[in-house]
């Protein structure tokens, strides 16, 4: 077995959502899910494009409820800001707007009969080649399906194989009804009541086929099954490929999946450690702690889960990225207090910058909705983003406090803009687009922050999604987050600035409006305040870790440059109550642990997920669905979130690499448990580190340069040499732990 397969020894197996223990294959635009069943497997199909339900309105002016809070903020009366706030006024004017949910495009249906019990089974994901398979055995005849989604032409591809010939029956279900149908005797093809959605099936090679009402009885040894999903009429690209057998298909779909894939690679355990399954795995890490060989495969199930998920052409990657198997699924939109930020963690340092763009094109795209949002509801310049959006609905989406009277989603975002310019240079862009966005947020602050003396306030304000302790409303006052995000987004706007020449008139305002922010605050137990005013008190019963902001996802406060401030950061976050995490924000807290290098805390985090919301899919849930007092309890379902996935990626690559300023960091916070291994093709925004590590504590540091530099190396945090570079040189250095 290969360390990029993952097997399985049983098909999906949740009862009536079968959904969430499947296989999951995708190219960014189109997602299918394979539970992996015998008699009757039915496929999944969903599309980038599809949601429904999401429209925007006209926003009235309610600008009065913000009045009406400082008001009461100031009198000291919390609990009047709470009831006379802004989401009350907009719910009162009717003007809240309905967000959208995707649909699923269809099901494909295979119906077979087995003469007799099956043996053998196994399903599994090729995670570099992107390809999937359900091998089993009956009465000693060898089945095997197999499957892929091409990146190249974007049509799903299933071979089915058999040692001898075998009858099945096909038939796709379309989510709409259908009104224009088709069987022939080579293929299917569904068109909904909208037109808007559709899809081909065509049989290829050696079978023969004949119409049984509305499906196709196939029978055969060996043939392929081509489908192609999208707008009504879009399938011309199935056309293009019908002469192409299935490995000429997959040899053109690997060309562009494994470079992404295979750009940056971490490698945790020896290769015979991979012929375990996913349910041995997760059995073992169950009984004790997860083994390397079960954290590289969920390294490996992430950065294949969000490649599947991400294209140049598509939207960013949602909570559920492209596999969804219900529909009105809770949380299933862009979630931007954590959720979009924690899915795109890894991204710039992982070598996938491709991502970002579709990204910044998506929150662009809703600029001027964006302006009415921040002058209708706040009285301000710039632009308000609500932390809930579709591709539908950009204003004030979910009519609740703790949504929207958060003022930094616009801020945080920028981030994400600010980095890929660092790491690509793309000036251009920069230009174009990533400056003016974060300009457009800088003005939104501008106009919102009140002066108090000679700092400001930011009020009112919700420190995502926590509410103080003592207080029965989320709505207070100067949110650590919130100045965390503003230092950082007027310090790189500044600077964006200078190198671009634009707005040259406006830097003098913007540098005096960061010279206002005040300093962090602690509280009696020693750690930073999550609300920088003496009146309120901290919760550490919270998922939420928004004011630890300054050390991760953002880089003003390290051990180095402020230890003090530092360490009171860790007290921070130590002081959060295990049995209040979810998935997501488990994996949060093991990244800003190993940002913090405390390795085996950052583990300990990752050791719970696998204990508590890692499915045999791998795919996560937000919380624990066995109620065993390591999650916070939910009222309801255990629903899936894929950013606790795309969080453990990043935790791991923290881990092993952090880029921090002008220090390349090199086994940051390397847990005992990981005493060996390797990692190649990491990036930071002047080349790639490839590092290799042994029990011995021998390390082997390689830096490939893409533009000059100066750096020093830290090693476990300590500082080791310093190393200059010319663009394109690389050098090799020998260390030891």
């Amino acid at each position: 077995m290969s360390r990029h397969i993952y097997t399985l020894k049983k098909p999906a197996s949740w009862a009536k959502e079968l959904w969430r223990e499947a296989l999951p294959l995708g190219n960014g635009l189109t997602g299918i899910l394979i539970p992996g069943s015998v008699g009757r497997e039915e496929i999944t199909f969903n599309r980038f494009d599809l949601w429904e339900g999401g429209c925007d309105r006209a926003i009235p002016d309610v600008t009065h409820a913000i009045r009406e809070m400082r008001e009461a903020l100031d009198r000291g009366d919390y609990a009047a800001a709470n009831q006379e706030n802004l989401a009350h006024a907009l719910v009162e004017k009717g003007a809240t707007t309905p967000v959208d949910c995707p649909h699923s495009v269809g099901w494909l249906e295979i119906s077979f009969s087995p003469s007799t019990v099956f043996k053998k089974y196994r399903r599994g994901v090729n995670m570099q080649t992107g390809e999937a398979f359900v091998d089993f055995t009956v009465e000693g005849c060898h089945y095997r399906r197999e499957a892929f989604v091409s990146r190249s032409a974007d049509v799903t591809v299933l071979r089915m194989t058999a040692d001898t010939p075998f009858t099945a029956t096909y038939d796709f279900r379309l989510y709409n009804e259908t009104v224009e149908s088709e069987t022939t005797e080579s293929g299917l093809y569904r068109a909904s009541a909208e037109g808007y959605t559709s899809a081909r099936v065509e049989f290829v090679g050696d079978c023969t086929a004949t119409v049984d009402g509305s499906a196709l009885t196939v029978t055969g040894a060996d043939y392929v099954i081509l489908i192609r999903c999208g707008s009504h009429g879009s399938h011309c690209a199935l056309d293009a490929v019908m002469g192409k057998s299935y490995d000429e298909l997959l040899k053109d779909h690997i060309a562009l999946h494994q470079p992404l894939y295979d750009g940056m690679t971490l490698e945790l355990a020896p290769e015979e450690a991979f012929d375990a399954t996913n349910e041995e795995l997760l059995d073992e890490a169950y009984d004790a702690e997860a083994s390397p060989a079960l954290l590289e495969r969920l390294w490996r199930f992430g950065r294949y889960l969000f490649i599947s998920a991400a294209s140049e052409k598509g939207n960013p990657v949602p909570l559920y990225g492209l596999w969804h198997g219900d529909h009105h699924l809770a949380w299933s939109q862009y979630v931007a207090n954590e959720n979009v930020e924690i899915t795109y963690w890894h991204t710039m340092a992982g070598g996938l910058s491709y991502a970002i763009p579709p990204l910044l094109r998506y929150y662009t795209a809703k600029t001027e909705k964006l302006r009415e949002c921040a002058r209708q509801m706040f009285g301000t310049r710039g632009i308000w983003i609500s932390a809930y959006t579709s591709p539908g609905a950009s204003g004030p989406c979910v009519p609740v406090s703790v949504i929207l009277n958060w003022i930094s989603c616009a801020g945080w975002l920028c981030r994400h803009f600010w980095e890929y310019y660092l790491y690509t240079k793309d000036e251009t862009l920069l230009r174009q687009e990533i400056l003016p966005f974060m300009r457009e947020a800088a003005l939104f602050y501008l106009d919102y922050a009140v002066e108090d003396g000679d700092y400001i306030r930011l009020y009112p304000a919700v420190s995502p999604e926590n509410t103080p302790a003592g207080h029965t409303g989320v709505v207070a006052q100067n949110a650590t987050m919130d100045f965390a995000i503003l230092k950082e987004l007027l310090t790189n706007l500044l600077t964006g600035m200078a190198v671009t020449g634009l707005y040259p008139e406006e830097a003098e305002t913007f540098r005096a409006l960061l010279g206002k922010i005040p300093p962090y605050m602690l509280n009696e137990d020693g750690a930073v305040k999550e609300w920088m005013h003496p009146d309120i008190r901290d919760n550490y019963h919270h998922r939420h870790l928004s004011h630890i902001y300054p050390v991760f996802p953002g880089t003003e406060i390290t051990a180095h440059s402020q230890p003090e401030l530092f360490e009171a950061f860790k007290q921070a976050v130590r002081l959060r109550k295990l049995g209040s995490q979810s998935g997501w924000s488990l994996a949060h807290m093991a990244s800003i642990y190993a940002r913090m290098g405390e390795g085996e805390r950052s583990l300990d985090c990752l050791d719970v997920m696998a204990k508590s919301v890692v499915m045999s899919s791998l795919m996560t849930t937000h919380n624990d669905w066995r109620r065993m007092g390591i999650t916070l309890e939910w009222h309801g379902d255990a629903f899936v979130q894929l950013d606790a996935d795309f969080g453990m990626v990043n935790a791991l690559q923290e881990m092993v690499f952090c880029y921090q300023k002008d220090a390349l960091s090199i086994l940051p916070a390397l847990p005992a448990r990981l005493g060996h291994g390797s990692v190649r093709g990491l990036v930071f925004p002047e080349g790639t580190v490839d590092i290799v590590w042994t029990e011995d504590g021998a390390v082997t540091v390689t830096v490939t340069a893409c533009r000059d530099m100066d750096t020093s190396l830290l090693l476990l945090g300590r500082e080791t040499c310093r190393v200059a570079f010319t663009a394109g040189e690389s050098k090799t250095l020998r260390l030891t732990r």
